[in-house]
C-alpha cells in the first residue's frame, strides 16, 4: 500500500467477536484500536483483466465475488482491510485509519501461542501540487445548456461509477499475482467509497469493472531511458487517447484511471518539480 514514513509499531490482531450469518467481526487490534468490520463490496461480478501472455493480448474474467470475499470496513475508523482467518487469529492488509496502514510480518515471527504479527506503518502524506487542467469540450452551449436542464430533472438517487484501472509495469510489478493486484484496488476504492458516502442527491458508488496490466506503454512521456519517472502533462493527453480507443475492451466504463509507479513531475512556473 502507499509508502509510508519510518514509523512502524508492530501489533497482534485478535479476533474478538464473529457473526458470520450477517459478514461481522470485531477484531482488536491494538489497546487503542478495535474494528467493528462488516463485508465490504467494490467489485463487479465480472472482472476483466487485460495482459499480455507468450506475446499476445489476452483478457482473462475474474469472479468479482470471489476476489472480494475477504474485504472488510470499519466505516466509522475509515478501515478497509483484507481479512483472513487462521487457526489462531486473523491476517490483515490493507487501511485501518485514514493515517495508517496494516500488514502481516513474515510467519516465521510467530508470538508464543501462534498469533500473526502485523506492522502497522503511518502513511506518509507529502505536500502536492495540485494542477487544474484545462477541459475542451465540442458541445455547443446551447446544447449544453439543454443537457443540463435535462439533467437537473431526472437526477438519481444512487449513481454507480464504472472504473477500469490502468497498472504500469512500474506499478503491477510490486504484486505476487494477479489476484493480489486485484485484492488491492478492491481496498483502495472500498475506501474511496467509505469517503463517498457522506455525498447525497445523488449517492456515488464506485465499482471496480476490470484491470490491465500494462505492457507496452507509448502513452508515457518520462524522463530519458524511462529511469522511473513520468511527465504529467506529456502523458495525460496521450492516455486519455489510448484509452478512448481501448474503450470496448475495457467494456465501456465510465473512468480510466491510470495508476503509476513512477514518480510523477511536472513543469510550474517554468520550473521541474514533481
Amino acid at each position: 500500500f502507499v509508502a509510508g514514513a519510518n514509523t512502524v509499531r508492530v501489533v497482534y490482531p485478535r479476533l474478538l467477536e464473529e457473526r458470520s450469518s450477517v459478514g461481522e467481526m470485531m477484531v482488536k487490534v491494538h489497546d487503542d484500536l478495535t474494528l467493528n468490520l462488516k463485508k465490504g463490496s467494490v467489485a463487479a461480478r465480472e472482472l476483466r483483466v487485460l495482459t499480455e501472455e507468450n506475446g499476445r493480448l489476452v483478457t482473462r474474467f475474474y469472479n468479482g465475488e470471489d476476489i472480494e470475499r475477504n474485504l472488510y470496513e470499519d466505516e466509522e475508523k475509515i478501515a478497509s482491510v483484507m481479512v483472513t482467518k487462521t487457526e489462531s487469529g486473523v491476517r490483515m492488509e490493507g487501511l485501518v485509519s485514514q493515517t495508517h496502514r496494516i500488514k502481516p510480518m513474515p510467519v516465521s515471527e510467530k508470538s508464543e501461542d501462534g498469533v500473526v504479527p502485523h506492522e502497522i506503518h503511518e502513511i506518509e502524506h507529502k505536500e502536492m501540487l495540485d494542477k487544474t487542467l484545462t477541459y475542451k469540450s465540442n458541445v455547443s452551449e446551447s446544447a449544453a445548456s439543454e443537457r443540463a436542464l435535462s439533467s437537473r430533472a431526472i437526477v438519481p438517487t444512487q449513481v454507480t461509477v464504472e472504473v477500469f484501472i490502468v497498472l504500469d509495469t512500474w506499478h503491477h510489478r510490486h504484486f505476487q499475482s494477479t489476484k493480489h493486484a486485484l485484492w488491492y484496488l478492491c481496498v483502495m476504492i472500498n475506501a474511496a467509497n467509505i469517503r463517498y458516502r457522506d455525498a447525497s442527491n445523488p449517492e456515488v458508488r464506485l465499482l471496480l469493472t476490470g484491470v490491465e496490466k500494462a505492457v507496452d506503454e507509448n502513452y508515457v512521456v518520462s524522463a530519458k531511458d524511462d529511469n522511473g519517472y513520468l511527465f504529467d502533462d506529456g502523458t495525460i493527453p496521450k492516455f486519455r487517447k489510448y484509452a478512448v480507443s481501448q474503450k470496448t475492451a475495457y467494456g465501456h466504463p465510465d473512468i480510466v484511471f491510470l495508476m503509476t509507479g513512477r514518480d510523477v513531475f511536472t513543469v510550474y512556473q517554468g520550473k521541474v518539480t514533481d
